[in-house]
């Protein structure tokens, strides 16, 4: 569209935005505070999990195996290897008889481990006629009698291995609604909880009964420790339950059973504490940590197949006089041993994050590891969260309000998102679980929210401000007075400004030469670039008037340097022509004269008109003077001239050289006018000289020797034979 004298202004934009950065500020916190609330309440419901929970993984597997596993413990896991091995070997098909075992936890013994883990539910296989419910009305038949007793010898001798070394932990387990909770079973357990240290707590992970282990295989453990696993919602292990309750007596894990076997120390629970083997960490009021997962959790630790042990045995009893192989007593002594089972028919395995699969006998290996070595991680607390929600979510509603700029409040928004990651993170590696999805989303709805609220309330603003002088202030001035809309003040003021008039030499000549459609093109072509430079110098273009152009320095955004922008523009203007020659040159024109006139001092600006029409202007005595001085051009032959104030202000920067006084109307005193020339950074030697030799020249003159002055001009004359004041 054509460039045509501006558009009036509205006496009042269509909303007055929250000015006040102070008020931003809260209004900043108030959307903050909402967002976050809602969160929070959300966070105590299970709605977030299925964002919260594969960030913990994500973050698990980040640090998974930057632990060695502890060479202390070694894992016997019956295989299916295993298996097919003895029944090559011996005929004997799974499930083996208990004297394999035996054999297998007597091997173990014999070669010195520390501590024996066996992490298998002996609830059938060795069980003797007290091991299950009789009905009085049913009694067993003498076959069925003679046949449990049976079980029950060997299961006894099973026992007795167990019991030999005095190290051994065996496996039971809390369940809901238990099978084998018999009383000679329950009466043999309970003697083995070894809870003396254990506080009781409601808040303790807690079943009714137990499934207790065949009475005469746990008369040959020390301490019974249960082994269950707590998934999360979503079927995943990520914490290791290690101190629990039934009903109200307090029991251990099987895991830390075995810890207080091979360190010969007595575990301790009080209120969200636990110490063992000399070590005190925190652990949740459910007595569980989050388990520091060992690489993938696939042969972490050192392993010794059972066939291989039961190799061993064999060798040994093929010569009474053959003790174990050097093999053994160094792959055993000194070990705790965690004796369990995973094969087809047998599975042990638990979902973790770090593997699908993660067998069951490496799950409790793990844990036993974090309880020696410390390992392992608790939630950093309610309140870490909500301080870590709240302050990121606040913080990134104060940048989308307070920050401006296209990219600014966004990049800040994202740096606020990393900042709480990164908090989350290290925390993580130091043993603290925060949450990392919640104040993620708090930071984004946080941001979002602030942006909505500056849409509300700043946007119309924005959109009238951007539509009314988006063309005649510059971009610097425009996000200026979005900082602060109050240096828009539409009332009238009184401010110390600089005003440019500029206009085309005989254009009421050239415009009866062309068409209307030409004239219009033409003046667009030219005012563009003219606009662009009134632009690139922070100045507001007041008005078109015609070929005339208008503008002026020092408000609404004050300037101190204003004279200087404004000569600044008129260079920029003179210096643009050359490009412009072929447009004009084009439309058959013989010459293209910019005339522009620059006086500074104060002037009335504001917002001027009627009810129903203003315009954004300013009005006095020094805005006239700078349209007398655009016109004065055509007397003293020049393209450029500026006031005294406007000298006097910008002489540090320019060069110009003094012309003489004009007489003003309204004035009592001639005022003195000067041609500008150039910044005083580009001035050419040739340039300096013209000027000093000019004023000497009026200098001379005014003292009344002209042949002096003669002289100076023609001295002035020589590096620029066409200077108009000079002719």
């Amino acid at each position: 569209a054509p460039l045509t004298a501006r558009p009036s202004v509205p006496k009042k934009p269509p909303k007055s935005p929250v000015t006040s950065r102070r008020a931003r500020a809260t209004a900043a916190v108030v959307v903050g505070v909402v967002v976050a609330g809602v969160l929070a309440l959300l966070r105590t419901t299970s709605a977030l999990d299925r964002l919260e929970l594969p960030l913990i993984d994500v973050r698990t597997r980040l640090v998974a195996g930057e632990r060695a596993p502890d060479p202390r413990i070694v894992i016997v896991q019956i295989s299916d290897d295993d298996v097919d091995a003895v029944l090559r070997a011996t005929g004997e098909s799974w499930p083996w008889v208990l004297g394999i075992n035996q054999t297998i936890v007597g091997v173990i013994q014999e070669a010195g481990a520390k501590a024996l883990v066996v992490d298998m539910l002996h609830l059938d296989r060795g069980a003797g006629p007290d091991d299950f419910r009789i009905d009085a009305a049913r009694p067993l038949s003498p076959g069925a009698t003679q046949r449990l007793e049976g079980e029950a010898e060997e299961s006894a001798e099973y026992g007795r291995t167990l019991g030999s070394s005095g190290r051994t932990a065996l496996a039971f387990k809390l369940d809901p609604h238990p099978t084998y909770d018999i009383a000679p079973r329950r009466d043999m357990g309970l003697k083995r909880l070894g809870s003396s240290g254990l506080e009781a707590s409601p808040h303790l992970f807690a079943r009714p009964g137990a499934n207790w282990p065949v009475r005469r295989i746990a008369e040959g453990a020390k301490v019974l420790g249960f082994a269950n696993t707590d998934p999360d919602a979503d079927g995943i292990v990520r914490r290791a339950v290690v101190v629990g309750r039934m009903g109200d007596v307090v029991t251990m894990g099987l895991p830390l059973a075995g810890l207080s076997i091979a360190t010969e120390t007595t575990p301790e629970y009080r209120a969200g504490t636990l110490v063992a083997a000399g070590r005190q960490r925190p652990i949740a009021e459910d007595g569980a940590f989050f388990v520091d997962f060992r690489r993938n959790g696939i042969g972490a630790y050192a392993r010794v197949a059972p066939w291989r042990i039961l190799g061993w045995a064999q060798d040994r009893d093929a010569d009474p006089a053959k003790k174990l192989p050097a093999a053994a007593i160094e792959a055993l002594r000194d070990k705790v041993v965690v004796f369990g089972v995973n094969l087809e028919g047998s599975t042990d395995l638990v979902p973790s994050p770090v593997a699908k699969n993660y067998e069951g006998p490496e799950f409790q290996a793990t844990v036993l590891d974090d309880l020696w070595n410390g390992g392992g991680r608790v939630r950093a607390g309610r309140f870490a969260d909500l301080t870590l929600l709240f302050g990121g979510t606040i913080l990134a509603a104060l940048f989308g309000v307070l920050l401006r700029g296209k990219a600014l409040p966004h990049l800040a928004a994202f740096l606020t998102a990393v900042a709480v990651a990164a908090t989350t993170w290290f925390l993580f590696r130091a043993g603290l679980i925060l949450d990392l999805a919640t104040p993620v989303t708090g930071v984004v709805l946080g941001w979002g929210g602030a942006f909505a609220w500056r849409a509300g309330t700043e946007g119309r603003y924005t959109k009238w401000l951007e539509g009314t002088f988006g063309r005649f202030l510059a971009p610097s001035v425009i996000e200026a007075i979005k900082r602060d809309p109050s240096l828009l003040d539409l009332g009238g003021r009184r401010r110390g400004i600089s005003i440019l008039f500029s206009d085309v030499q005989g254009f009421t000549s050239f415009s009866e030469k062309l068409t209307p459609d030409q004239v219009v093109e033409l003046l667009n072509r030219y005012l563009t670039p003219h606009c662009d430079a009134v632009f690139e110098h922070g100045g507001t273009v007041d008005k078109f008037i015609g070929d005339a152009v208008m503008a002026f320095y020092g408000d609404p955004i004050p300037q101190e340097d204003h004279a200087l922008r404004a000569c600044r523009t008129a260079l920029s203007v003179q210096a643009r022509l050359p490009a412009f020659e072929p447009v004009w040159r084009g439309y058959g024109l013989a010459d293209f004269v910019v005339r522009i006139g620059i006086n500074s001092g104060e002037a009335v600006v504001g917002s001027m008109g009627s009810s129903h029409r203003s315009d954004y202007t300013c009005m006095g005595d020094a805005v006239n003077f700078a349209s007398r001085l655009e016109g004065a051009n055509k007397a003293f032959g020049t393209r450029i001239l500026v006031g005294a104030s406007t000298y006097e202000a910008a002489k540090d920067e320019i060069v110009a050289k003094p012309l003489g006084r004009l007489g003003v109307v309204g004035k009592t005193e001639p005022v003195a006018v000067y041609e500008l020339m150039g910044l005083v950074g580009d001035a050419s030697p040739e340039l300096l000289t013209h000027v000093a030799a000019f004023t000497r020249a009026g200098d001379a003159a005014r003292r009344g020797d002209l042949a002096a002055a003669r002289a100076a001009l023609g001295e002035a004359a020589r590096p620029r034979p066409a200077d108009g004041p000079c002719q």
